[in-house]
């Protein structure tokens, strides 16, 4: 793994990031579950700085539901025998919301579930998230969605860029597995909403629900059979990248969407705005953008300026290194999964959405997902207009930092000098010359890493600083992530009727620390 939580620490990172920020802004913050992959059995006592309570899940036991061990605030790990992972971190959120909504200062708590990820039993891979034995049985009908994306035909996957043109057409026994991937990632969120529907409760009944924010999504999406590849999360599709958003709280109107889309990169900020804090005393190195307006607002223009699309329209999405197919079937398609490095630019406009993508072995792709939505008919050869201005917005967006990423069209200025903002504006077949000759994106080879002269040429043009937020981190290498050997294995299945109401003293009264030999086992 190249890097996680060691090379984050040495990076320097772990000294200015959000639990900092809104510490600063008078929060007591906390923080239950996964943080970061690598942080495990060999580095634990390196608690994540910023955080006034962290009771974090450890590697090499984070992907073992049924064994479920956390580090308190960087003490010894400890190990909660007989419990299923989910319910433990659902008991001990509970127990922190009770200190927390009796104390004077506002909290910031984030629950971080690892499921429904694909996990281990025993430590051996079950390739699916492993559900709480209450739920196991539940959703016995369930089958992945047969989207029109599903398995599709050769006219369509042929056009594919990267390994993914090459996949076969799944058979009855890999459709089969994304139909079981499909219902266990169901009985596994089972257990994260009854996190929700928990801490929902304790809220109402504290009496502070009105005055608090809940936002729930998730780190990725997830593909299953969709344009054939079996499982995984690795890929620029729709399905992988537009994720579950949903917010509670004052001022937010219910039952609303809104249109214009929102980052992971937009919730610091949003979260500062929603502490108070001046935009001004902001880090300057955020890209994002407070949602706060777009959320008491949904359905507003919030700065477009046009009827023709809103500036606020664009996506970028990049990756590196190796896709992860979770799936038993994956050795049988063979090894090209190493080379998914690509770069990504997604619209979202009124009269027109369109998704862009050039991969590191040359290939693009383009869909018009206005009536496209599955991502099926690759149109980069057919429409050389949309490609050239795309390119250059992807150009903008992967070169960008700081305030140039919340307006990437505000860079590109046409030689008459007008403003652009949006995509349906620069169609203008006036621009077309200009749009044409714009500097390509491109890569120099598949590497596993971002290297930045591989991925040359920039626009704006990178500064003397290295740009791409080099200023704000020191300088680090390839570092080992943490983790150590599994000693502690368990084959029950946990979680049971009984333990949906366990409390704090029912967890620890069976649990125990890890001893020396656990830890120190490589």
């Amino acid at each position: 793994m190249w890097g996680s939580y060691n090379k984050w620490v040495k990076s320097g990172q772990d000294e200015n990031y959000l639990p900092h920020w809104l510490g600063a802004a008078g929060y007591r913050t906390e923080y239950i579950g996964k943080i970061m992959n690598g942080y495990g059995l060999s580095n634990y006592d390196t608690a994540p700085k910023g955080w006034d309570w962290a009771d974090v899940l450890v590697e090499p036991y984070i992907d073992d539901f049924n064994v479920p061990v956390l580090s308190q605030n960087g003490e010894k790990p400890v190990y909660y025998k007989g419990f299923h992972q989910t319910d433990v971190i659902r008991i001990k959120s509970l127990d922190r919301l009770e200190q927390l909504t009796a104390q004077e200062k506002p909290f910031f708590l984030a629950i971080s579930p690892f499921a429904p990820h694909v996990g281990f039993q025993e430590k051996k891979p079950s390739h699916r998230p492993v559900p709480q034995q209450r739920h196991n049985e539940k959703f016995p009908n369930a089958k992945a969605p047969r989207t029109p994306n599903f398995n599709p035909a050769d006219e369509y996957q042929s056009t594919k860029g990267g390994w993914v043109k090459n996949l076969p057409k799944m058979n009855e026994s890999a459709v089969g597995f994304a139909d079981f991937v499909f219902r266990s990632r169901a009985q596994a969120l089972v257990g994260v909403d009854e996190i929700i529907e928990d801490v929902v409760g304790l809220l109402e009944d504290k009496g502070v629900i009105d005055n608090t924010y809940i936002i729930y999504t998730s780190d990725n999406g997830y593909h299953l059979g969709q344009h054939r590849a079996p499982a995984g999360k690795s890929l620029f599709w729709n399905e992988d990248t537009n994720l579950p958003f949903v917010v509670r709280g004052p001022g937010v109107p219910a039952n609303v969407s809104s249109t214009i889309p929102g980052l992971h990169l937009d919730l610091a900020p949003t979260f500062l705005d929603i502490a108070g804090v001046a935009e001004e005393d902001w880090p300057e190195f955020f890209d994002g953008r407070s949602l706060l307006p777009q959320w008491h607002d949904p359905t507003g223009d919030h700065g477009s300026g046009t009827n023709q699309g809103n500036s606020k329209e664009s996506i970028n999405i990049e990756y590196w290194g190796r896709a992860g197919i979770e799936a038993p079937s994956a050795g049988a398609l063979g090894s090209p999964f190493l080379n998914t490095t690509y770069k990504t630019i997604r619209t979202l406009g009124n009269n027109a959405s369109w998704v862009y993508t050039k991969w590191c072995s040359g290939e693009a792709e383009l869909y018009n997902t206005g009536n496209d939505a599955y991502e099926l008919t690759n149109l980069v050869d057919d429409r050389p207009r949309v490609v050239n201005r795309l390119n250059a917005l992807l150009m903008v967006t992967k070169s960008c930092e700081k305030g140039s990423c919340r307006d990437p069209w505000g860079l590109i200025t046409p030689p008459d000098g007008s403003s652009i903002a949006t995509l349906t504006q620069a169609l203008d077949t006036k621009y077309d010359d200009f749009f044409a000759n714009f500097e390509r994106v491109q890569f120099g080879t598949c590497l596993q890493i971002q290297d930045d002269s591989n991925e040359a040429p920039y626009f704006p043009v990178l500064p003397d600083s290295g740009g791409l937020g080099r200023e704000y981190r020191n300088n680090t290498d390839t570092i080992p992530a943490g983790g150590g050997a599994t000693v502690i294995t368990d084959a029950e299945l946990h979680g049971t009727e009984a333990q949906r109401t366990a409390t704090i003293d029912d967890i620890t009264s069976g649990s125990r620390v890890l001893s020396d030999d656990e830890i120190a086992a490589r």
